[in-house]
């Protein structure tokens, strides 16, 4: 009797055994499918491990704006866009203020260690004064005037240079190929303080500025998913702000948005190397795959926008008319 129920005991043991061996082999299996957003892309990275933002010596500015930026903070903005799932047309025009205001503001990109930025050229056309705020300039807050704008003749794409100020910066390596990323950071000073907006790669336009222009600029369009702090409608003075992939490079500039549809369209990484090199600026960039960056998900990009508006790396831009 004991031999009878001991002999029971061991087969109710090896059929529950192989039952969650099965189980999870199939489980595994399944998961092999799914789209993890935190995992790698492998348009961008092959490689197996991923690195930690670095950041560089030096002040720390807008501290009291994006200190309670972290982990598991965006707000999801996809319920408040009507037009979402309007289809993309081929051609866009991006209408001009009739009346712009005596004072706006704008982002700016540091694409050298000191004294050389990125922005778009509506942020600084037909300003009578303009003014970056980089940091610190003989230990005091700066409001630097620039020493020389340069405007891209058709792109919506301006160089800006400007005297140097007490420290170093981090300068932004840009890709050379910018329509292979799955997801897009935007980063910039959204209504004039500090922000950032994670958003997906849906597709491309050509968009002409204006009633008179014939020139078109070809653009990319990305789909808004959610937003750091939390706040609704125009996303307007993150224009000219930087547009980062999952590595951390520059893939663009925040150009354009529709808060009907959801969209943000940004300048093509291979039209602002183009104008620079034209214009006999050397930045450095990025072609091979290279690691991703732990916080560049769509649950902890926050930290990684934290660092780069707290790092000096994307500046808030004023224009006075």
């Amino acid at each position: 009797m004991l031999q009878t129920k001991l002999i029971d005991l061991l087969f109710f043991t090896f059929c529950f055994v192989c039952l969650y061996l099965i189980t999870n082999i199939t489980d595994s299996r399944k998961n092999k499918g799914l789209i993890d957003y935190t995992s790698r892309d492998e348009n961008y990275s092959d490689i197996n491990y991923k690195i930690h933002l670095t950041r560089p010596l030096g002040p720390r500015i807008w501290v009291k704006d994006t200190n309670n930026w972290g982990p598991k903070t965006p707000i999801s903005k996809l319920g408040e866009f009507p037009g979402y799932n309007d289809p993309i047309p081929r051609f866009g025009r991006v209408k001009r203020k009739v009346a712009k205001p005596r004072t706006s503001v704008g982002s700016a990109i540091a694409v050298s260690d000191n004294g050389l930025w990125l922005t778009s050229k509506h942020v600084v056309d037909s300003c009578k004064r303009v003014i970056i705020q980089p940091g610190l300039q003989n230990g005091r807050v700066a409001s630097i005037k620039p020493t020389l704008i340069l405007f891209h003749p058709i792109a919506d794409i301006a160089i800006i240079s400007t005297v140097k100020t007490d420290y170093n910066r981090l300068a932004f390596r840009v890709r050379e190929k910018d329509d292979q990323a799955r997801d897009g950071y935007h980063i910039g000073f959204p209504r004039g303080r500090p922000g950032a907006v994670h958003s997906r790669l849906i597709g491309k336009m050509k968009i002409r500025r204006g009633r008179i222009r014939k020139h078109t600029e070809n653009m990319l369009v990305w789909a808004e998913y959610s937003r750091i702090p939390d706040f609704s409608g125009s996303i307007g003075g993150m224009s000219g702000g930087a547009t980062i992939d999952s590595t951390g490079s520059l893939i663009g500039i925040n150009s354009a948005a529709s808060m009907r549809r959801g969209r943000i369209l940004t300048s093509r990484s291979s039209t602002l190397l183009n104008f620079l090199l034209e214009k006999g600026y050397r930045v450095e960039t990025v072609g091979a795959k290279i690691p991703e960056i732990l916080e560049l998900n769509r649950k902890d990009y926050p930290l990684f926008a934290k660092a780069i508006i707290q790092d000096r790396r994307v500046v808030r831009v004023i224009c006075r008319r």
